[in-house]
């Protein structure tokens, strides 16, 4: 049910997609924390619980955002988009954490380029846009 996508940016540990789905649009945000993921980090139902040696050796998190809340027929799509852009990855050693977001996109992607770089995204140099990895 995807219907385009197109790459925003690609770090080294993050990428930015953006998706339509149906025409509805999203923003993809995925993200390797590089750290052992933690029980919280899964969201678990209340009064269940992982031991420690159950999580995996590190974490993936990938960040959906819409302006309108997310059409559950959607998903799927994006979720097994999600799991392709990881496919590469030792999953086995990895948790992959897919949240959904209702929030203005633009915010969303200034935000992001904040958390992952030392820069704003109007703040990127030219010179790191011209290469396949922005890093």
């Amino acid at each position: 049910m995807i219907e385009y996508f197109t790459r925003i940016l690609r770090f080294t540990h993050a990428e930015v997609w953006d998706v339509r789905c149906a025409s509805s649009d999203y923003r993809v945000f995925l993200a390797d924390e590089n750290r052992p993921a933690e029980a919280a980090d899964l969201r678990l139902p209340a009064g269940m619980s992982m031991e420690s040696d159950e999580l995996r050796d590190n974490l993936l998190t990938v960040s959906i955002y819409s302006n309108r809340p997310v059409q559950e027929s959607h998903i799927g799509s994006l979720d097994q988009f999600a799991k392709q852009l990881t496919d590469h990855v030792a999953l086995a050693h990895c948790e992959v954490v897919t949240t959904f977001y209702t929030g203005d996109t633009e915010q969303a992607l200034q935000q992001f380029v904040e958390n992952h770089t030392s820069s704003t995204y109007e703040g990127l140099p030219i010179e790191q846009l011209r290469h396949l990895n922005q890093n």
